[in-house]
């Protein structure tokens, strides 16, 4: 196709006589162009089906292998873990595209060297070098990137686990008033994988420099040392176009080269690896697996009801909602990410992208215009003059562009990591303010990781796709209407057109694949299920046919997905590609018609014939984007849910309060919760200072609802909670929750190090804390543990009995020293002498405290001033143990 734009450019610098030649010419520029783009189209859809089915083909031969074993033998065996067996076959697949590149790489190198050396000859020769140069740099910047990611997903694995913890812990985070503290905690795990970003976002430039500027570079050194080697040698505008399309065909494979033999090797390990999976002995012939009958007697506690659930998983809540999502659209979404951005930053990309397309444009049209004014040149020192002005002005255009390059790269990291920073801060605060009653930790921590992931290295590097093959687009037809403003006619229709196969593309299904194939909440690949199918001790073949099935279905269904986005993709790049051709013949027919200048017919060739690519990237970026925005879309929706009361308020009660603990329930009813805990009804009692009372209930729900409603956890419907006469609705959470202390009946220590676990605003000294720790008996027991109070509870939790995590939660509340505890009944593996030292020291230590001992053991409480029984949410009996029990039966009303 390069060869029958040189004959146009070739016939407007001839002016030939037959007009019908001209025609002729653009005829056959359209014909290669069809041609080109239908045989890149099969042989990259068939290319990328034959990959599938061979991925496919393994998968399934892997699930019948793996059937085929014992539990024993899958132990003994020491096989990869079954995901990363499947990472294998995937990079096994990959080698039906590998081994034609083996072959066809070196052949497209050697027929552009060819090209190239007989057009410029041994000049080409600096171009080449340079190219291979740039080699081991980008594979040192490469394996830099690796090493930076591997270093980032460490800690986003640790920040992952911070936020696993904040889910599971979440209710007593919120009863200890402690959200301040694990906020900081997960910001600063925050703060360096944002730091590891910013570095790999400034790598980025170097990328953006080899894709945009090196190869304005390998083309101004090869031009200029066959035009600076000899006086004679003058560059004609076919040259030029002809070297810069052979230039830009070369640099790819060149490229391509180094990587296929990493490929080739990690495929090799990989062959190695699935072969010692399929050659582990069988267990014979006799259970060995098919897939008929499969769903015949099978027992109920079959692997098939697994299967099952994986299959319900996919109709779930979450799938629903992601549907509901993707079917809002995106504008608020984008809205979100652009303000989180940075609207000046988003302005100063903008600008600084188009600038970068116009230098690359005026690089261009340097050379159209040096080749025209190189006709007029009479002398050999005027035609010198000529040559260095032009080649210093376009030394400086490339200068310029490699500039713009780094501070486009500059700007879009600074926004990506501001809008990185911003969402994750937003989102934290936002599920760190939600009832303690309405989180939903599998969609929380999705938003946490996935969609954060989405946030952190995707959306940046999509926009910047998008971006600039929109600026490509725009800058070229510009450029084109300005060399022939006839052309201008067919903008619209063209547009139109462009469109026109775009919403098409869309609506045909494409984007619900994509996302399908990429949200792991509804992946047909069903792997948590293939995976529990695999690893689980399977007794009968009829639990092996269930499995079998199952995985065999999943299969077919991703295959099935597969297929329809290949085939999807293929023929919407085939219409762009189509697209692109109309307007590359369109260009040459209106130079040919016209016979202008051969320096801007070259240029204007060299715009229309850069096009196909943009137009390539252009509809692929804008479904990447489309996919990220249902991440922001989910992020939307957690601002929008209702939040608890604010943490603090301006009006702040006395930092004594409370001073006596005076407790005062008036007519005081409460909403019912989402778990269904029963709701309090008429509670109308006052508890006085200093009283120990015993908190008797059916089940713990009504127990828990008195926690619910003391912590505000749950909010009042009508009456009120009086403490020392201040009606707790009126005041923070912060400043409420954190006057009170309860010892829960599950003892919760959070990781990191012990001291934290019991100051972690560090607002008493070690004295204090040694002497807390002291009088509940674990002073001794710290002592011993390597680093003492700094000891990580990680390592600390599996040493230290459940009775003694029990003690450690009351070290905490006596370094609180608040007056009103809450104390939950233990649990049974709770030693009995533990359990008495507890009952000793709070009846010690909190005398002057009013202490509610909750439970559902009435025995348990007899040492207690006054017993409150609690059924269905209602007081029914309210007076010293002794007279309760001579009432009868605590629940007889």
């Amino acid at each position: 196709m390069s060869f029958n734009l040189r004959w146009v450019i070739l016939f407007c610098e001839r002016q030939a006589v037959f007009d019908w030649a001209g025609y002729t010419h653009s005829l056959v520029v359209l014909g290669a162009v069809c041609c080109c783009a239908v045989s890149q189209h099969h042989f990259d859809k068939h290319s990328r089906i034959i990959t599938a089915n061979a991925q496919a083909v393994l998968a399934c031969a892997l699930y019948r292998k793996t059937l085929s074993l014992s539990h024993s033998s899958q132990r003994q065996s020491n096989t990869p873990q079954w995901t990363d067996v499947l990472g294998e076959v995937e990079c096994v697949a990959e080698l039906v595209v590998t081994l034609t590149c083996l072959w066809s790489c070196p052949l497209r190198v050697a027929l552009c060297l060819g090209l190239l050396w007989g057009e410029l000859g041994p000049g080409v020769l600096v171009g080449v070098v340079l190219l291979l140069v740039l080699i081991p740099v980008n594979s040192a910047v490469e394996h830099k990137a690796k090493q930076l990611r591997k270093t980032q997903q460490i800690i986003r694995e640790r920040s992952e686990q911070l936020i696993k913890e904040m889910l599971q812990k979440y209710q007593a985070l919120k009863l200890l008033a402690w959200e301040s503290w694990f906020l900081q905690r997960v910001t600063e795990s925050r703060a360096r994988e944002l730091e590891v970003l910013r570095i790999l976002g400034y790598l980025t430039a170097f990328s953006m420099l080899d894709s945009i500027c090196m190869p304005f570079l390998v083309g101004f050194s090869s031009l200029g040392v066959f035009v600076l080697g000899d006086d004679g040698n003058v560059l004609t505008p076919s040259q030029i176009f002809t070297c810069l399309c052979f230039f830009r065909l070369l640099r790819p494979p060149l490229l391509e080269l180094p990587g296929l033999l990493c490929v080739l090797k990690q495929a090799q390990q990989s062959l190695c690896h699935l072969e010692k999976v399929f050659l582990t002995e069988d267990l014979g012939a006799s259970q060995l697996v098919t897939t008929k009958g499969a769903t015949e007697d099978i027992p109920p506690d079959s692997p098939q009801q697994p299967c099952d659930g994986c299959k319900d998983k996919l109709s779930n809540s979450d799938e629903k909602r992601d549907h509901s999502l993707f079917q809002k659209g995106s504008g608020e979404a984008c809205r979100l990410y652009l303000r989180a951005f940075g609207w000046h930053w988003v302005s100063l990309t903008s600008l600084v992208y188009l600038s970068v397309c116009a230098v690359s444009l005026a690089q261009d049209a340097v050379l159209g215009v040096w080749t025209g004014e190189a006709k007029e040149v009479q002398g050999l020192e005027e035609w010198r003059e000529l040559r260095n002005s032009r080649l210093s002005a376009y030394a400086l255009l490339g200068l310029l562009q490699a500039l713009l390059v780094c501070c486009a790269a500059y700007c879009l990291t600074c926004g990506s990591l501001r809008a990185s920073h911003t969402l994750h801060s937003e989102l934290l605060s936002d599920v760190l303010h939600l009832p303690v009653h309405s989180q939903k930790t599998d969609t929380i921590l999705q938003s946490f990781t996935q969609d954060m992931q989405v946030v952190d290295e995707e959306l940046a590097k999509h926009l910047h796709s998008w971006l600039k093959s929109l600026l490509d687009i725009l800058s070229t037809i510009t450029l084109i209407i300005f060399i022939m403003p006839v052309f201008s006619l067919a903008v619209c229709p063209l547009i139109m057109l462009f469109l026109r196969i775009q919403q098409s593309h869309f609506s045909s299904g494409h984007i619900p694949i994509r996302h399908i194939e990429a949200n792991p909440v509804v992946s047909v690949t069903c792997l948590e299920c293939v995976t529990h199918c695999v690893e689980v001790p399977l007794s009968g073949p009829k639990h092996r046919e269930a499995c079998l099935t199952h995985c065999l279905q999943a299969s077919h269904q991703n295959l099935l997905v597969k297929y329809n986005k290949i085939i999807t993709e293929s023929w919407a790049v085939l219409q762009f590609d189509g697209v692109a051709g109309i307007v590359l013949f369109l260009v040459s027919l209106i130079l040919l018609e016209t016979q202008s200048d051969s320096g801007f017919v070259a240029l204007a060739l060299i715009c229309a014939f850069n096009i196909k690519e943009a137009l390539r990237r252009y509809p692929q970026a804008a479904s990447d984007i489309n996919i990220d925005m249902l991440s922001m879309q989910r992020f939307c929706e957690f601002a929008k849910v209702e939040k608890e009361a604010e943490w603090t308020v301006t009006h702040r009660p006395p930092f004594d309060w409370p001073r006596h603990g005076e407790v005062k329930f008036r007519n005081y009813e409460s909403e019912a919760s989402s778990n269904c805990t029963p709701a309090l009804r008429g509670i109308h009692l006052t508890i006085l200072k200093g009283e120990k009372i015993g908190v008797v209930s059916r089940g713990k729900a009504d127990t828990d609802s008195l926690v619910s409603c003391l912590f505000r956890t749950v909010e009042a419907r009508s009456g009120a909670v009086l403490i020392d006469d201040v009606n707790i609705t009126r005041m923070s959470l912060h400043d409420l929750r954190s006057r009170l202390q309860i010892i829960s009946q599950v003892p919760v220590l959070f990781s990191g190090p012990l001291r934290a676990n019991l100051d972690p605003f560090a607002q008493h000294t070690d004295a204090q804390v040694w002497l807390a720790l002291e009088l509940c008996h674990l002073k001794e027991r710290v002592q011993q543990m390597p680093a003492q109070l700094l000891h990580p509870v990680q390592r600390t939790s599996l040493t230290l009995s459940f009775g003694q995590r029990r003690l450690l939660c009351l070290a905490r509340a006596l370094l609180a020293r608040v007056k009103i505890l809450l104390v939950e009944e233990a649990l049974p593996c709770v030693d009995i002498e533990t359990e008495g030292l507890v009952r000793q020291l709070i009846h010690t230590e909190f005398k002057d405290c009013t202490v509610l001992w909750l439970t559902q053991n009435p025995l348990s409480v007899m040492h207690t001033d006054r017993v409150l029984v609690l059924n269905n949410g209602q007081a029914v009996k309210f007076d010293a143990p002794s007279t309760v029990l001579q009432q009868g039966p605590l629940f007889s009303q």
